[in-house]
């Protein structure tokens, strides 16, 4: 499986584009949300985007110390909390990648980015090579386990309670008032009346 498009939509799916051992061009669209791990190695792709489009937040500062953020947090400085990660595009045999992303302003709106494509065998270009190399293949591992695994995440649902009556077949005697047991049912033969 060669992998040409990752990508991840708002709805929390996938879409993904690759071709298949016979070279032919398939276009995947997931119907179920993806995997916490597949977001987290989307995740793992935010430090990388930051420092190849040269944002403020990676300015001067190493791969290991952009990647710090997640640890220690650091308000709205992190990258973690100001990027996302929408796609990733491949090209090449998978050795060109193209991270796609989008920061978030500190007043309102967004910013779309997008890496030039780096040429992972070439470490001139891009001095983190290797590591964006090994993120880039967990989030193919990643992919290709939600394709062919059906690796997928769980989807919180609600129970509708509409056609549901909790008193149904409960006599109004029986139903405890303010949280007071009901009272027992006298069992027996009722008294004679006298005339």
């Amino acid at each position: 499986m060669e992998f040409t498009k990752i990508q991840l939509t708002k709805q929390g799916t996938l879409n993904v584009t690759y071709k298949n051992g016979d070279g032919d061009v398939i276009q995947f669209t997931g119907a179920n949300i993806v995997h916490k791990d597949l977001k987290a190695a989307m995740n793992a792709l935010i430090p990388h985007l930051a420092i190849i489009t040269e944002q403020r937040e990676a300015y001067g500062r190493t791969l290991k110390d952009v990647q710090g953020d997640k640890i220690t947090d650091e308000g709205d400085s992190s990258v973690f909390k100001r990027f996302n990660i929408e796609s990733v595009t491949l090209g090449n045999n998978e050795r060109e990648v193209s991270v796609c992303g989008q920061r978030i302003l500190l007043k309102t709106g967004i910013v779309n980015l997008s890496t030039p494509r780096i040429d992972l065998e070439d470490g001139e270009q891009y001095e983190y090579n290797n590591d964006l190399a090994l993120d880039i293949d967990a989030v193919k591992y990643e992919a290709k386990a939600y394709i062919e695994e059906r690796k997928w995440g769980v989807k919180e649902q609600s129970i509708d309670f509409k056609d549901i009556d909790p008193f149904n077949g409960v006599q109004a005697d029986e139903v405890p008032i303010d949280g007071e047991k009901p009272a027992p049912k006298k069992r027996g033969r009722k008294p004679k009346k006298s005339a």
